[in-house]
Protein backbone atom coordinates (compact mmCIF):
# COMPACT_ATOMS: atom_id res chain seq x y z
CA UNK A 1 0.00 0.00 0.00
CA UNK A 2 0.97 3.48 -0.99
CA UNK A 3 0.68 6.62 0.22
CA UNK A 4 -1.28 7.48 -2.29
CA UNK A 5 -3.57 4.67 -1.85
CA UNK A 6 -4.60 5.53 1.49
CA UNK A 7 -5.18 8.95 0.44
CA UNK A 8 -7.42 7.80 -2.66
CA UNK A 9 -9.12 4.82 -0.52
CA UNK A 10 -10.06 6.76 2.68
CA UNK A 11 -11.51 9.84 0.47
CA UNK A 12 -14.09 7.16 -1.04
CA UNK A 13 -14.62 6.20 2.02
CA UNK A 14 -15.55 9.30 3.65
CA UNK A 15 -17.78 10.35 0.85
CA UNK A 16 -19.95 6.86 1.69
CA UNK A 17 -19.60 8.46 5.42
CA UNK A 18 -22.19 9.12 7.96
CA UNK A 19 -23.00 12.85 7.38
CA UNK A 20 -21.72 14.24 10.56
CA UNK A 21 -18.27 12.65 9.77
CA UNK A 22 -18.32 14.90 6.38
CA UNK A 23 -15.76 17.92 6.45
CA UNK A 24 -17.91 21.09 8.07
CA UNK A 25 -18.14 24.18 6.47
CA UNK A 26 -15.55 25.74 7.53
CA UNK A 27 -13.01 22.66 6.54
CA UNK A 28 -14.55 21.73 2.50
CA UNK A 29 -11.89 24.03 0.64
CA UNK A 30 -8.80 22.79 2.90
CA UNK A 31 -9.52 19.60 1.76
CA UNK A 32 -8.65 20.24 -1.84
CA UNK A 33 -5.86 22.67 -1.52
CA UNK A 34 -4.27 20.20 0.92
CA UNK A 35 -4.88 17.60 -2.01
CA UNK A 36 -3.27 19.70 -4.16
CA UNK A 37 -0.25 20.73 -2.64
CA UNK A 38 0.39 16.46 -1.78
CA UNK A 39 0.44 15.97 -5.51
CA UNK A 40 2.23 18.92 -6.25
CA UNK A 41 4.91 19.03 -3.31
CA UNK A 42 4.88 15.25 -2.56
CA UNK A 43 4.44 14.49 1.32
CA UNK A 44 8.49 14.68 1.88
CA UNK A 45 8.28 18.61 2.44
CA UNK A 46 4.64 18.83 3.88
CA UNK A 47 5.58 21.65 6.65
CA UNK A 48 6.77 23.80 3.81
CA UNK A 49 3.31 23.77 1.42
CA UNK A 50 1.87 26.14 0.58
CA UNK A 51 -1.02 25.43 2.35
CA UNK A 52 0.63 23.88 5.42
CA UNK A 53 0.30 27.35 7.79
CA UNK A 54 -3.28 28.44 6.98
CA UNK A 55 -4.54 24.81 7.63
CA UNK A 56 -2.59 22.34 10.05
CA UNK A 57 1.29 23.45 10.82
CA UNK A 58 1.00 26.95 11.83
CA UNK A 59 3.78 29.17 12.17
CA UNK A 60 5.46 31.96 14.35
CA UNK A 61 6.38 36.13 12.73
CA UNK A 62 4.57 37.72 10.03
CA UNK A 63 6.32 36.12 6.95
CA UNK A 64 9.30 38.48 6.96
CA UNK A 65 12.36 36.23 4.99
CA UNK A 66 16.51 36.86 6.19
CA UNK A 67 16.47 38.41 2.85
CA UNK A 68 13.79 41.32 3.50
CA UNK A 69 15.03 41.58 6.87
CA UNK A 70 18.67 42.28 5.55
CA UNK A 71 17.12 44.61 3.43
CA UNK A 72 15.64 46.24 6.12
CA UNK A 73 18.11 46.48 8.66
CA UNK A 74 19.73 49.13 6.58
CA UNK A 75 16.69 51.83 7.44
CA UNK A 76 17.04 50.92 10.84
CA UNK A 77 20.46 51.62 11.84
CA UNK A 78 19.75 54.88 10.36
CA UNK A 79 17.43 55.40 13.24
CA UNK A 80 19.09 53.45 15.66
CA UNK A 81 23.05 53.02 15.06
CA UNK A 82 22.76 50.21 17.93
CA UNK A 83 20.36 48.05 15.46
CA UNK A 84 21.73 44.83 15.15
CA UNK A 85 21.03 41.87 12.69
CA UNK A 86 20.75 39.59 15.48
CA UNK A 87 18.56 41.35 17.30
CA UNK A 88 16.09 42.67 14.18
CA UNK A 89 16.06 39.28 12.94
CA UNK A 90 14.57 37.22 16.25
CA UNK A 91 12.37 40.60 16.36
CA UNK A 92 11.02 39.74 12.83
CA UNK A 93 11.47 36.18 11.68
CA UNK A 94 9.17 34.74 15.11
CA UNK A 95 12.21 33.45 16.85
CA UNK A 96 11.13 36.20 20.53
CA UNK A 97 7.71 34.42 19.86
CA UNK A 98 8.47 30.96 20.10
CA UNK A 99 10.98 31.61 23.03
CA UNK A 100 8.53 33.31 24.88
CA UNK A 101 6.03 30.32 24.49
CA UNK A 102 8.83 27.73 25.16
CA UNK A 103 9.83 29.67 28.74
CA UNK A 104 6.32 29.71 29.34
CA UNK A 105 5.76 26.50 29.07
CA UNK A 106 8.78 25.13 30.97
CA UNK A 107 8.01 27.30 33.58
CA UNK A 108 4.27 26.28 34.05
CA UNK A 109 4.98 22.64 33.76
CA UNK A 110 4.82 20.39 37.11
CA UNK A 111 8.06 18.24 37.04
CA UNK A 112 7.18 16.57 40.21
CA UNK A 113 3.54 15.06 38.62
CA UNK A 114 5.02 14.70 35.50
CA UNK A 115 8.77 14.13 35.16
CA UNK A 116 9.11 15.18 31.37
CA UNK A 117 12.41 16.42 29.09
CA UNK A 118 11.77 19.43 27.73
CA UNK A 119 15.50 20.37 26.65
CA UNK A 120 16.86 17.54 25.34
CA UNK A 121 13.78 16.36 22.75
CA UNK A 122 12.53 18.46 19.82
CA UNK A 123 10.65 18.44 16.58
CA UNK A 124 11.86 16.35 13.61
CA UNK A 125 12.71 18.32 10.63
CA UNK A 126 11.21 15.17 8.52
CA UNK A 127 9.06 17.30 6.62
CA UNK A 128 11.15 20.06 6.18
CA UNK A 129 9.93 22.48 8.27
CA UNK A 130 10.07 26.50 7.49
CA UNK A 131 10.89 27.07 11.00
CA UNK A 132 12.87 25.69 13.35
CA UNK A 133 13.85 27.36 16.31
CA UNK A 134 16.87 25.97 18.75
CA UNK A 135 14.75 27.19 21.91
CA UNK A 136 16.41 25.09 24.37
CA UNK A 137 19.97 26.12 23.75
CA UNK A 138 20.84 23.12 21.91
CA UNK A 139 21.67 23.65 18.44
CA UNK A 140 20.66 20.36 16.79
CA UNK A 141 17.31 20.44 19.08
CA UNK A 142 15.18 22.81 17.40
CA UNK A 143 11.12 23.63 17.53
CA UNK A 144 8.22 24.68 15.70
CA UNK A 145 4.73 26.59 16.36
CA UNK A 146 2.63 23.54 16.56
CA UNK A 147 5.42 21.69 19.01
CA UNK A 148 4.97 24.46 21.17
CA UNK A 149 1.64 24.84 20.89
CA UNK A 150 1.32 21.45 22.80
CA UNK A 151 3.52 22.01 25.03
CA UNK A 152 1.61 24.44 26.28
CA UNK A 153 -1.07 22.33 26.26
CA UNK A 154 0.58 19.04 28.35
CA UNK A 155 2.35 21.96 30.58
CA UNK A 156 -1.39 22.71 31.89
CA UNK A 157 -2.22 18.96 31.90
CA UNK A 158 1.00 18.35 33.77
CA UNK A 159 -0.52 20.73 36.67
CA UNK A 160 -3.55 18.84 37.67
CA UNK A 161 -2.62 14.94 36.92
CA UNK A 162 -1.59 12.68 39.87
CA UNK A 163 1.05 10.52 37.51
CA UNK A 164 1.75 10.82 34.18
CA UNK A 165 -0.40 9.67 31.46
CA UNK A 166 0.84 7.09 29.00
CA UNK A 167 -2.23 6.84 26.54
CA UNK A 168 -3.54 9.48 24.62
CA UNK A 169 -6.60 10.18 21.99
CA UNK A 170 -7.22 13.18 19.62
CA UNK A 171 -9.18 14.09 17.12
CA UNK A 172 -7.41 16.53 14.29
CA UNK A 173 -4.20 16.19 15.29
CA UNK A 174 -2.74 18.05 12.19
CA UNK A 175 0.46 16.10 11.80
CA UNK A 176 0.75 14.14 14.36
CA UNK A 177 3.41 16.21 16.15
CA UNK A 178 0.82 15.37 20.05
CA UNK A 179 2.32 11.88 19.13
CA UNK A 180 5.86 12.33 18.11
CA UNK A 181 6.09 14.53 21.69
CA UNK A 182 4.75 11.57 23.89
CA UNK A 183 6.45 8.40 22.07
CA UNK A 184 9.47 10.12 21.71
CA UNK A 185 10.04 10.31 25.49
CA UNK A 186 8.18 7.55 27.06
CA UNK A 187 8.34 3.98 24.73
CA UNK A 188 5.67 2.88 26.08
CA UNK A 189 3.22 5.74 25.65
CA UNK A 190 0.45 5.13 23.27
CA UNK A 191 -1.28 7.85 21.08
CA UNK A 192 -3.82 7.24 18.21
CA UNK A 193 -5.23 10.54 16.11
CA UNK A 194 -8.41 10.40 14.57
CA UNK A 195 -8.84 12.78 11.05
CA UNK A 196 -10.21 13.02 8.08
CA UNK A 197 -8.18 12.26 4.70
CA UNK A 198 -5.98 13.52 3.26
CA UNK A 199 -4.32 14.82 7.13
CA UNK A 200 -4.90 11.37 7.81
CA UNK A 201 -2.34 10.57 5.59
CA UNK A 202 0.41 13.29 6.61
CA UNK A 203 0.17 11.94 10.14
CA UNK A 204 0.16 8.51 9.14
CA UNK A 205 3.58 9.07 7.23
CA UNK A 206 4.96 11.22 9.62
CA UNK A 207 4.81 8.88 12.69
CA UNK A 208 5.83 6.00 10.55
CA UNK A 209 8.95 8.03 9.71
CA UNK A 210 9.48 8.65 13.17
CA UNK A 211 8.87 5.59 15.01
CA UNK A 212 8.24 2.83 12.36
CA UNK A 213 5.86 0.67 11.67
CA UNK A 214 6.45 -1.85 14.47
CA UNK A 215 4.78 0.69 16.82
CA UNK A 216 2.49 2.51 13.94
CA UNK A 217 -0.50 1.37 13.33
CA UNK A 218 -1.39 1.96 9.51
CA UNK A 219 -5.12 2.55 8.21
CA UNK A 220 -4.43 -0.58 5.83
CA UNK A 221 -6.87 -2.42 3.46
CA UNK A 222 -7.20 -4.89 6.68
CA UNK A 223 -8.21 -2.49 9.06
CA UNK A 224 -10.72 -0.89 6.71
CA UNK A 225 -13.17 -3.81 6.88
CA UNK A 226 -16.75 -3.44 8.08
CA UNK A 227 -16.28 -3.94 11.96
CA UNK A 228 -13.99 -3.31 15.29
CA UNK A 229 -10.40 -1.18 15.14
CA UNK A 230 -7.90 -2.41 17.56
CA UNK A 231 -4.65 -0.17 17.80
CA UNK A 232 -2.60 -2.14 19.87
CA UNK A 233 0.24 0.57 20.74
CA UNK A 234 0.09 4.02 18.49
CA UNK A 235 -1.75 5.01 15.01
CA UNK A 236 -3.78 7.04 13.23
CA UNK A 237 -7.65 6.19 11.82
CA UNK A 238 -9.73 8.21 9.89
CA UNK A 239 -12.49 10.14 11.88
CA UNK A 240 -15.39 8.16 10.43
CA UNK A 241 -14.28 4.93 11.97
CA UNK A 242 -14.43 6.80 15.97
CA UNK A 243 -17.18 3.92 16.79
CA UNK A 244 -15.40 1.30 15.84
CA UNK A 245 -12.04 1.74 17.60
CA UNK A 246 -11.53 -0.61 20.53
CA UNK A 247 -10.02 0.28 23.69
CA UNK A 248 -9.69 2.95 26.09
CA UNK A 249 -7.51 5.94 27.06
CA UNK A 250 -6.38 8.22 29.69
CA UNK A 251 -6.21 11.79 27.82
CA UNK A 252 -8.26 12.89 25.07
CA UNK A 253 -6.78 16.59 23.37
CA UNK A 254 -7.89 18.39 20.60
CA UNK A 255 -6.12 22.01 19.67
CA UNK A 256 -7.78 24.34 17.38
CA UNK A 257 -10.28 21.87 15.61
CA UNK A 258 -13.18 21.92 17.74
CA UNK A 259 -13.74 25.59 16.85
CA UNK A 260 -13.75 24.64 13.60
CA UNK A 261 -16.94 22.41 13.64
CA UNK A 262 -20.64 22.79 14.04
CA UNK A 263 -21.87 22.14 17.44
CA UNK A 264 -23.28 18.78 16.40
CA UNK A 265 -20.39 17.52 15.27
CA UNK A 266 -18.52 18.60 18.34
CA UNK A 267 -21.02 17.29 20.74
CA UNK A 268 -20.64 13.66 18.32
CA UNK A 269 -17.73 13.29 18.90
CA UNK A 270 -17.18 14.61 22.66
CA UNK A 271 -19.89 12.11 23.19
CA UNK A 272 -18.06 9.28 21.33
CA UNK A 273 -14.28 10.26 23.30
CA UNK A 274 -16.22 9.74 26.38
CA UNK A 275 -17.08 6.15 25.51
CA UNK A 276 -13.45 5.32 25.56
CA UNK A 277 -12.52 5.89 29.21
CA UNK A 278 -11.07 9.01 29.22
CA UNK A 279 -10.70 11.07 32.70
CA UNK A 280 -8.75 14.24 30.96
CA UNK A 281 -9.62 16.51 28.44
CA UNK A 282 -7.44 19.13 27.30
CA UNK A 283 -9.05 21.69 24.75
CA UNK A 284 -7.34 24.48 23.38
CA UNK A 285 -9.94 26.59 21.12
CA UNK A 286 -11.30 29.57 20.67
CA UNK A 287 -12.87 31.34 23.52
CA UNK A 288 -14.87 33.54 21.28
CA UNK A 289 -15.84 30.99 18.39
CA UNK A 290 -14.49 30.92 14.81
CA UNK A 291 -16.20 34.03 12.45
CA UNK A 292 -19.19 32.72 11.22
CA UNK A 293 -19.77 32.11 7.56
CA UNK A 294 -22.32 35.09 6.04
CA UNK A 295 -23.66 31.56 3.96
CA UNK A 296 -22.76 28.04 3.19
CA UNK A 297 -20.19 27.76 1.26
CA UNK A 298 -18.50 30.76 2.27
CA UNK A 299 -15.09 31.09 4.66
CA UNK A 300 -16.20 30.57 8.16
CA UNK A 301 -18.55 28.27 10.49
CA UNK A 302 -22.24 28.25 10.55
CA UNK A 303 -22.71 28.02 13.80
CA UNK A 304 -19.22 29.35 15.99
CA UNK A 305 -18.12 26.80 18.94
CA UNK A 306 -17.00 28.77 21.80
CA UNK A 307 -14.18 26.84 24.47
CA UNK A 308 -17.22 27.46 26.73
CA UNK A 309 -19.60 25.60 24.65
CA UNK A 310 -16.59 22.41 24.52
CA UNK A 311 -16.18 22.23 28.22
CA UNK A 312 -20.61 22.41 28.73
CA UNK A 313 -19.80 19.43 26.25
CA UNK A 314 -17.98 17.70 28.55
CA UNK A 315 -19.96 18.56 31.90
CA UNK A 316 -22.57 16.49 30.47
CA UNK A 317 -20.03 13.67 31.08
CA UNK A 318 -19.53 14.46 34.35
CA UNK A 319 -16.66 16.36 33.39
CA UNK A 320 -15.26 19.55 35.85
CA UNK A 321 -13.24 22.16 34.48
CA UNK A 322 -10.08 22.89 36.67
CA UNK A 323 -8.11 24.77 35.06
CA UNK A 324 -8.44 27.76 33.03
CA UNK A 325 -5.51 29.70 31.03
CA UNK A 326 -5.59 32.33 29.53
CA UNK A 327 -2.88 35.90 29.03
CA UNK A 328 -0.51 35.78 29.46
CA UNK A 329 -0.09 31.98 29.17
CA UNK A 330 -1.94 31.75 25.56
CA UNK A 331 -1.29 34.87 23.53
CA UNK A 332 -3.96 34.15 21.16
CA UNK A 333 -7.67 34.21 20.71
CA UNK A 334 -7.44 30.51 22.18
CA UNK A 335 -8.60 29.36 25.65
CA UNK A 336 -6.83 26.54 27.31
CA UNK A 337 -8.64 24.79 29.86
CA UNK A 338 -8.57 21.23 31.74
CA UNK A 339 -11.43 18.83 32.58
CA UNK A 340 -11.24 16.23 34.76
CA UNK A 341 -13.14 13.57 34.70
CA UNK A 342 -14.47 12.48 39.20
Amino acid sequence: MTWTEMTTRTLAELREAKPIYQPTNFWGPGVEALLSDMESAGLESFKSWRTAHIWFNPMYGNGYTNASIGQILPVAQSHNRAANLNFLSSALNGSMQASRDFDVASVAWDQTRWPFDLVKQGESRVGRPGQAYPLSGIPEVTFGRAYVNYLLCLSALSRHVDAPPRSFLEIGGGFGVLGEIVMSRDSEARYVDLDIPPLMTVASYYLCELFGRDRVTVYDESLSRPGAIRVPASGVVPNYRIEDLEGEFEVFVNSFSFQEMEPDVVEHYVDQVCAKGIRYAVSLNSRQGKPKAAEAGQWGALDPVKSADIAAMFAKHGFVQVGEYDQPMIRSGGQLIVLRRD
